[in-house]
């Protein structure tokens, strides 16, 4: 994938493309998307970049180079933020779309649900003993935690807002939007798979982020563990969108389908995700569905509700 793949720099950035090419603005980790990449191009001949970044570097490059797009397609990012995002995609009718679950169906078609991911607490094994594991979201308060709590910037990355809204809206207590932020002693991480990363590490205890996140580490022989918190828990979805005038519209379009399609998601299990299809049975080493307290996720509210949410962790932040 060396010649296909573009590191996210700055803006301004500029791209060698052709007629032949898609530019893949990716917000996912590239252990799976990489591959998935790597095949579109092998069957297609069209050429893959797939531009590295956070979610709410990528979003922002979106909007700033609306008059002028350099990329062609979004991938990744938790849903809210395609909403937030919606004046800057293309509507485009998937032939895929019979095939989704209905929860995860937009009536627009500005973008597409990929995935399906609970939000997880987690720990470090080493670090903390399973009588002192966080339970649920209200732990993550408890004095133990302070300054141990590995998170990213809800400002910067969109996935560590919707994960945060969620705890707010499952405990009903916007305060704890301050408490938490004071809570972290002023320790940020770089972005999302940064927060999991030092928690496998040992450089904190607990984080909160996405269950396929946590897996990847459980696979890979990490001493971290999984928990689903007791108080509930919501359901996000990872999108996909073809950009609004992207220069490479029918590739870009091509690229959304191949995503969407089933050969692609019945591969899903091996990266420890849950697809969005119908079509295709959660991964048999997941939790299932059914045993975990659970709503979806309100995606409307979470877009409405985001710049008071950041106001207040500013706030919250700078004391």
């Amino acid at each position: 994938m060396a010649t296909t793949l573009t590191d996210c720099g700055s803006s301004k950035q500029q791209f060698e493309t052709d007629d032949n090419t898609v530019v893949v603005y990716n917000c996912n980790t590239e252990d799976w998307t990489a591959p998935i990449a790597k095949e579109f191009q092998e069957e297609t001949g069209i050429r893959v970049k797939l531009v590295a970044g956070g979610s709410g570097e990528l979003m922002a490059r979106v909007r700033t180079e609306k008059e002028d797009p350099r990329g062609d397609v979004l991938w990744g990012g938790a849903e809210d933020a395609y909403v937030a995002l919606t004046p800057y995609l293309e509507p485009y009718d998937s032939p895929e779309k019979t095939a989704i679950d209905p929860h995860f169906v937009r009536a627009n078609n500005v973008f597409y649900s990929v995935t399906m991911d609970p939000f997880v607490l987690a720990y470090n094994t080493d670090l903390v003993s399973e009588a002192d594991a966080p339970q649920g979201w209200r732990d993550l308060l408890d004095p133990k935690f302070r300054g141990r709590i590995a998170l990213a910037d809800p400002v910067k990355t969109s996935s560590t807002y919707a994960l945060l809204f969620t705890m707010t809206d499952v405990l009903g207590d916007a305060s704890v939007i301050g408490r938490l932020a004071e809570h972290l002693d002023g320790k940020v991480a770089a972005g999302s798979a940064a927060q999991m990363k030092a928690v496998a590490d040992g450089e904190y205890a607990v984080t909160a982020t996405f269950e396929a996140a946590v897996m990847r580490y459980i696979d890979a022989g990490a001493h971290v563990k999984i928990v689903y918190p007791k108080e509930g828990t919501q359901i996000s979805s990872g999108g996909i969108a073809v950009l609004r005038n992207a220069k490479h519209m029918e590739n870009a379009k091509k690229f959304l389908n191949f995503v969407m399609s089933k050969e692609v998601h019945e591969r899903f299990a091996q990266y420890d995700r849950r697809s969005t299809r119908a079509d295709i049975p959660a991964p048999s080493h997941l939790r299932p569905l059914a045993e975990i307290s659970f709503t979806r996720f309100d995606t409307q509210r979470a877009v409405s509700f985001r710049d008071e949410f950041l106001s207040k962790w500013r706030a919250a932040i700078i004391k």
